[in-house]
């Protein structure tokens, strides 16, 4: 249900919202304000506030108010009244633009109230999945005032923004004023102001002082940055797709048309996007960019004509395109430079992770001790090249994945990595340190063996061979150049799926046991209420590759150190740091303390030698024998919403699943899902979901506290 609350700027009159508000002006106003006004501070306070309630009072006409009726709540099967929000009219024939908001759910009727308090039943015309709008037409005898979309935008960054709507049943204004932030944000698609709004606003339209239209309010978040649309509310984040292009999409919307997101299918070779370097990692099996001969190695060097130097570059300007259109890509594959059109699609194929069971991590080595290497690596590259068409090593990856913040040409990082002033060159080796019983590298590769490459593309990286395995194809043997006493090999290796029976065979160097006792510890954040301990070792202790399991309590389960006092060997035998969270309030978790488990799985991190990619977030429903409980959905709803952080989750099969915003999972931040059944049969409905969007579904059968512990650190292995 989309939250409503008093605030702020709501519900007074339109001109005392103005004068409340200009106070906050004063320093972040718009360049177009004359300089001599801000000599007079009164002066200037009442010319800004004729000028916001000018701007809104010209668009009010066009503002209206979305009523949603009878929308389906949970799984209980009841129904209720959403709170309204607002919407635009785009044309005066009955069409009125709104956020998706409207028609997220099923609902018995949506009702569009106009400016002079009469409700009109609204239909669904079409939707806008990538801007997260909607077009709906009522039908009305009622002369209507729609706004004029601008041919194109032109915006200055710092330049007064004010957000309009309208709430409750007397129609009362809502008027939020800020700056324009920034442009292009949400990967290309939207303007982002600071002006504070609520979920009532969205819909409405974003102006700036001279009443000109800048864009229509979405509640859009960025990747794993909330647990539903609405999560940003009155934050001081307000996105809005440009005016501009809802007019260039409005005649496709009222045609009926449904509008998405293009996916190219590219998988980028490192974990930082704003860091210098295009090299992709892996592709999507079945993609376009797969379809159109783009290989793992290969080096993007324009896209639409527009000179790229980092990945950043390349998702904000794909992120402006919808399935169905065609982009120029241009890359450099060895010494060659060539070029693709490629026609986006709507979906791809999910993922299938993959793995070869191997421990891996990163060297550093004199360029004299890596020739070697790397001549046999660029040999096959060069035979690889030749194949360009007939060559299926693709893989896959979600192309909307990644952070939004754009990046900077200048300043780029050294590709060749660190440099002494006077001695050679290093680089970075890729050394295999364990490999793991049962799975495909046994026998195979050995601990010291440095891989060199990957069906031809050079692996230097942990986390790029990680994404390449997530995105593998299941059952194509990949032909793998390893480097061992000096000497070059190569073999075919055909990578085991994640999905399926849990492993929990762990390398012989794990099986050592430290005699060393660990520690329970408090843990607390200075402006929660949550209460938190850990498990770990001492901080002197040389231990590497250590896993950890965030464990969420269930309401009522008593402290965190109560609950891990049978811990502490457990933890220390299997190498895992184990945290324990309880929820801040006596009967529930609430979704504002994602943000707090994730905070708290950060602080760990910070204290100790923990591998990034072996960590879970739990709830004692997945232990065999273990029911269902407010626990178990929140492992969910933390694990989705931060997946940047917790790569593995275990909870029960009969867990309810949580409100959250699916995402189809990524190969850069890759989660899998561990749930105490012996069998595919015994999944639930929602794990059935979660396979068709690329999770991984591991079977723990009887799931015991040492056969997790296992799993949470075997999450590292690639």
């Amino acid at each position: 249900m989309i939250p409503v609350r008093v605030f702020r700027f709501s519900r007074i009159p339109l001109a005392l919202t103005c004068v409340a508000i200009v106070a906050v002006l004063l320093i972040a106003s718009s360049g177009r304000a004359d300089d001599g006004v801000r000599a007079d501070d009164q002066t200037y306070r009442a010319a800004m506030a004729d000028a916001v309630r000018n701007a809104a009072n010209e668009f009010l006409p066009s503002v209206v108010t979305i009523e949603i009726i009878g929308a389906a709540a949970g799984g209980e099967g009841e129904v209720e009244q959403d709170a309204p929000t607002s919407g635009v009219i785009v044309d005066d024939d009955g069409y009125v633009v709104a956020s998706s908001i409207v028609a997220g759910r099923p609902s018995a009727a949506i009702l569009v109230v106009l400016p002079d308090r009469t409700r009109h039943a609204a239909k669904v015309v079409a939707r806008d999945q990538h801007r997260d709008l909607v077009l709906l037409k009522i039908q009305t005898d009622k002369p209507l005032r729609a706004v004029t979309l601008p041919d194109k935008l032109d915006v200055q960054v710092g330049e007064t923004t004010i957000a309009v709507g309208r709430y409750g049943a007397d129609m009362s204004p809502m008027v939020s004023t800020g700056v324009l932030s920034a442009v292009e944000r949400l990967e290309g698609i939207a303007l982002q102001s600071d002006a504070r709004v609520s979920a009532a606003l969205y819909g409405g339209p974003l102006i700036d002082l001279h009443g000109n239209l800048l864009g229509v309010l979405i509640p859009a978040v960025a990747k794993g940055g909330a647990p539903d649309a609405t999560s940003w509310y009155d934050s001081g984040i307000a996105f809005a797709v440009p005016a501009d292009v809802v007019k260039q999409k409005l005649d496709r919307l009222k045609a009926g048309e449904e509008i998405n997101r293009g996916l190219i299918g590219i998988v980028p070779k490192s974990d930082d996007a704003i860091k210098a370097g295009t090299e992709l990692a892996a592709v999507r099996m079945r993609s376009p960019a797969e379809k159109n001969g783009l290989k793992a190695g290969d080096e993007i060097v324009a896209v639409a004509g527009r000179p790229v130097t980092r990945f950043q570059q390349i998702k904000q300007i794909l992120g402006r395109y919808d399935a169905g259109e065609t982009i120029k890509i241009e890359f450099k594959r060895g010494e060659k430079v060539d070029a693709v059109e490629i026609e986006l699609v709507e979906s791809i194929p999910p993922l299938q992770p993959q793995r070869l069971g191997v421990i891996a991590s990163e060297a550093s080595v004199q360029n004299s001790d890596a020739d070697t290497a790397d001549e046999q690596a660029s040999s096959d590259e060069d035979t690889a090249d030749e194949q360009v068409s007939s060559d299926d090593d693709t893989a896959d990856e979600q192309s909307s994945s990644n952070g939004d913040t754009a990046g900077d040409d200048s300043d780029a990082d050294d590709a060749s990595g660190p440099q002494t002033d006077d001695g050679p060159e290093e680089r970075i080796q890729l050394v295999v340190d364990a490999v793991v019983p049962g799975l495909p590298a046994e026998g195979a590769l050995e601990s010291g063996d440095v891989i060199v490459s990957v069906d031809g593309a050079e692996v230097t990286e942990v986390q790029a061979l990680r994404r390449r395995m997530v995105s593998a194809e299941p059952d194509k043997p990949l032909k793998v150049v390893y480097q061992r006493d000096g000497k070059q090999a190569e073999v075919a290796l055909t990578p085991a799926t994640i999905a399926g029976d849990v492993v929990t065979d762990v390398p012989k160097a794990w099986t050592e046991r430290s005699e060393k006792e660990w520690t329970i510890s408090p843990l607390k954040l200075p402006d929660v209420g949550n209460t938190a301990a850990f498990v770990h070792p001492d901080d002197s202790e040389d231990l590497r590759q250590l896993g950890m399991l965030v464990l969420l309590l269930n309401p009522g389960d008593g402290t965190p150190e109560e609950t891990l006092k049978s811990w502490p060997n457990l933890a220390r035998d299997h190498g895992v740091v184990v945290v324990a969270v309880a929820p801040e309030a006596d009967e529930r978790w609430r979704p504002k303390e994602i943000d707090v488990v994730t905070r708290m799985a950060a602080s760990v991190l910070k204290k100790l030698s923990i591998e990034e990619s072996a960590v879970a977030v739990a709830a004692q429903g997945a232990l065999a024998g273990g029911k269902a409980e407010a626990a178990d959905s929140m492992v969910l709803a933390v694990a989705i919403s931060a997946s940047e952080t917790f790569f593995g989750a275990a909870m029960s099969a009969q867990s309810r699943p949580p409100a959250v915003r699916l995402r189809e999972n990524e190969a850069d931040s890759s989660l899998q899902v561990l749930l105490p059944i012996k069998t595919e049969d015994d999944l639930p409905t929602w794990g059935t979901t979660l396979k068709k969007v690329g999770y991984p579904i591991v079977l723990g059968g009887d799931t015991d506290e040492a056969t997790l512990l296992k799993w949470v650190r075997l999450l590292q292995m690639i």
